[in-house]
């Protein structure tokens, strides 16, 4: 009896113990899920509050400098300048003189014996423009080597501008990669989760299914984002006259540069496209170089002249000489009148011109600078709403998702949000960014670089 009254004890004694072992497990494995789930939520929190790239970044500078050495655009630019400056060289140069030998009083006997002619004349002849027609072909020949300076300056910006907008797009492409492999590493995690609590019948099957099916759909957006990656790393190296497949490296960050916005900056700045602008300069150096030409066209009405020198030669002696000299004689006014008014015209359209791309640059400017406005509201909006909103509501959902306030597609809707919120982040800085450099085209500057 006192033996079976002993092992009753026993019994009672292991199962409560066995009771309790099993109740410490549960404990010790939804702390576990918890402390997972604890420390997934920091790991998240941390990679938003400090988005950094890797050290062994490539700056924007540097690209810019290798761009404006190597791009065959602005080389063929560099290379027209030398062309025109060529050219105006030639302008101002007196034609080749004319030299021409008449052999005269040839025999008729003996049409092929020369040296039986009774003289020989040597005539040397150089015909000069009438003064200032030289000089008005070298004005407009330099004005249009300041014309192509201008162009090529011009075909500068548009190449920089598009490199700029590359290497933004760049790196918003990194940086979705990056949020989207952590985003992708912390759902891993909490697919983990989702089957330790479903093993201790906490959370459903369906908890599992679904992790690993966002899980799965984060890996297809990262093969899309690897893909747009190799075709702006293609076309960065198409402006920068590389091989396709030449490395790009790691972007600086994006971030740390911000223009300010100060009132009365727009006005400010369309007067500076107006008067540094390289495509209106451009216009206005052919307009001068026009002028030249309505110059030059009203010299038409005076005559060129020939000047020369022509010594004779009898029996083997030079005893005589004579000298030249003619002019043409511009009796055909209407010819010139309508070369003038031809002149007059072009030069009228080139004017008409000019103000209509004055007109246009003043809108350019004015509306890039509303953009950046915008863009710049954007991702201040951002950064003081926006994603720290997003980053409560996901540590909200994780807190109550431990407690079993919230089921598992709340977190996960919670945590989609916040990942795209973070995308989205990035992508308004990047349109702040390409803002800002269609801005710089359209004004004619680098204003992250220039003393204003």
């Amino acid at each position: 009896m006192q033996k079976q009254e002993s092992r009753v004890k026993a019994q009672r004694i292991i199962s409560i113990f066995g009771f309790r072992f099993q109740n410490l497990k549960s404990q010790i494995v939804n702390r576990k899920s918890q402390l997972v789930l604890l420390l997934t939520a920091c790991c998240l929190m941390v990679g938003i509050a400090h988005p950094t790239f890797a050290a062994d970044t490539v700056s924007l500078s540097s690209l810019i400098d290798e761009a404006k050495k190597n791009n065959p655009e602005i080389q063929a630019y560099q290379k027209r300048i030398k062309a025109k400056e060529h050219r105006a060289k030639v302008e101002g140069v007196l034609d080749d003189p004319q030299f021409k030998v008449e052999v005269m009083d040839i025999p008729g006997d003996k049409p092929f014996n020369l040296g039986d002619s009774m003289q020989t004349r040597y005539t040397l002849s150089q015909m000069f423009p009438f003064p200032g027609k030289l000089s008005l072909k070298q004005k407009a020949a330099m004005k249009e080597v300041l014309m192509a300076a201008s162009e090529a300056a011009n075909k500068e910006l548009e190449v920089v501008s598009m490199l700029k907008q590359a290497y933004f797009d760049y790196a918003y492409i990194l940086e979705s990669i990056k949020i989207t492999k952590e985003v992708k590493e912390i759902l891993s995690k909490m697919a983990d989760i989702a089957q330790i609590r479903y093993s201790t019948n906490q959370a459903s099957q369906q908890d599992v299914i679904k992790a690993h099916v966002e899980v799965t759909m984060l890996q297809n957006e990262l093969i899309y984002l690897e893909a747009e990656k190799n075709i702006v790393m293609a076309k960065l190296n198409s402006i920068l006259s590389r091989d396709a497949a030449s490395p790009i490296g790691e972007p600086e960050d994006i971030k740390t540069y911000r223009m300010t916005l100060t009132q009365g900056l727009s006005l400010e700045l369309q007067k500076t496209a107006i008067e540094k602008s390289p495509s209106l300069r451009a216009m206005e150096y052919d307009i001068q170089a026009r002028d030249a030409e309505i110059e030059l066209n009203k010299k038409n009405y005076y005559p060129d002249f020939m000047v020369g020198v022509a010594p004779i030669q009898r029996n083997g002696r030079f005893d005589t000489y004579d000298l030249m000299f003619s002019v043409n004689i511009p009796v055909w006014w209407g010819k010139y009148d309508n070369q003038f008014s031809e002149a007059r015209v072009n030069l009228d359209v080139l004017k008409s011109k000019l103000k209509a791309e004055q007109n246009i640059k003043i809108f350019e400017v004015k509306e890039s600078f509303i953009n950046v406005e915008a863009a710049k509201r954007v991702r201040d909006l951002y950064e003081t709403g926006l994603l720290p909103q997003a980053e409560i509501s996901f540590q909200s959902a994780m807190v109550n998702y431990q407690t079993s306030r919230v089921d598992f597609l709340t977190v996960l809707d919670s945590q989609r949000m916040l990942k795209k919120t973070r995308v989205e982040y990035i992508k308004s800085i990047v349109e702040y960014r390409k803002n800002i450099a269609m801005l710089e085209k359209a004004v004619g500057e680098d204003f992250e670089n220039s003393k204003q």
